[in-house]
């Protein structure tokens, strides 16, 4: 027989998580929709460094969050490049342009056409920029040829900023190139054999869903780049798990630029969010359901919509 007080301690997680199911559906398919509302932001081209992200057709609203919290904080309004992963519909593309004034939109087959040049003299990596299963490539490679300031950063559209990333500024503003740091090495290969496959020094640990670096330090170790896919045993291509290549190479080269990490503030995973919380990548590992039902609803109470509303519009 059950008692009282077992009934109790059952009914009680399971309400816990029925109000999270909820809370989850509210800010993903009605509060995530007020982004849409938000007052534009007008993109400089002449700014001292760029934001590169990577979007697609499924994740759009994410994506306007995310870019949107940044330049909620950002002291200036930096050019901004959108990658298209081949998925976004004209009227996509569209809500894009009008929420970011002056971006610059680079589509897929686009990307294609100009690494055919680009990547010339490095036919194993034009091999594996031609791959449709691996959309991280334009993340890769994107940034090397379409960068026009000295710097670039790049996050993922499942980064949300909670507050003014003070660190990541002073790194931008100082040259310094940095990263936020992961919880695991999700690289295609691990550290120890890469070390020895390609005698370089690679950092443990480096997410490349927020970065920050010169256009340089990727663009000028194109030969190492290729080195690695020449050398490196073959993924299974026709898998998502190919675009590890990405956060492996983007490891390799921060490292070899002497990048530092990021503060434990720059937050990855299921880490809770508190009131010290800079940023947070939702990765998919579980936790990308809680960019709705915690990230957003945390942007919620310190109503970011409005201020998003006023800043973008002083601006």
């Amino acid at each position: 027989m059950t008692k009282p007080n077992q009934r109790l301690t059952t009914k009680k997680p399971l309400q816990a998580r029925l109000a999270r199911f909820i809370r989850r559906i509210y800010y993903k398919h009605i509060y995530a929709k007020k982004i849409l509302k938000t007052a534009p932001v007008v993109c400089d081209k002449n700014a001292h460094f760029e934001i590169h992200a990577l979007a697609c057709e499924q994740d759009l609203l994410n994506t306007l969050w995310s870019l949107k919290t940044f330049y909620l904080f950002c002291e200036s309004r930096p050019r901004l490049v959108i990658y298209e992963d081949g998925s976004i519909s004209k009227d996509a593309l569209r809500i894009v342009s009008e929420h970011f004034v002056n971006c610059e939109i680079i589509r897929r087959r686009r990307f294609h056409s100009d690494m055919e040049d680009f990547l010339k003299d490095y036919p194993i990596s034009l091999e594996y920029s031609r791959m449709q299963t691996f959309y991280c490539a334009l993340k890769l490679f994107g940034p090397m040829y379409y960068t026009q300031a000295e710097r670039f950063i790049y996050f993922d559209s499942d980064v949300l900023f909670f507050q003014k990333p003070r660190e990541l500024l002073k790194n931008i503003e100082n040259g310094t190139p940095c990263y936020s740091n992961d919880y695991q090495d999700a690289y295609a290969y691990p550290v120890k054999f890469l070390n020895k496959l390609l005698s370089i020094t690679m950092a443990h640990e480096v997410n490349a869903g927020l970065m920050h670096t010169a256009k340089r330090d990727f663009a000028d170790n194109l030969d190492l780049v290729e080195d690695y896919f020449t050398k490196v045993p073959q993924l299974d291509n026709t898998s998502w798990m190919v675009n590890r290549h990405e956060q492996t190479l983007a490891a390799i080269l921060l490292s070899k630029a002497n990048a530092i990490q990021l503060g434990s503030n720059y937050q990855i995973s299921k880490k809770a969010i508190t009131d010290t919380t800079i940023s947070h990548h939702f990765v998919n590992d579980g936790s990308r359901p809680d960019f709705y039902g915690e990230g957003l609803r945390r942007l919620k109470k310190n109503r970011a919509i409005e201020k998003l509303k006023c800043r973008t519009q002083q601006s």
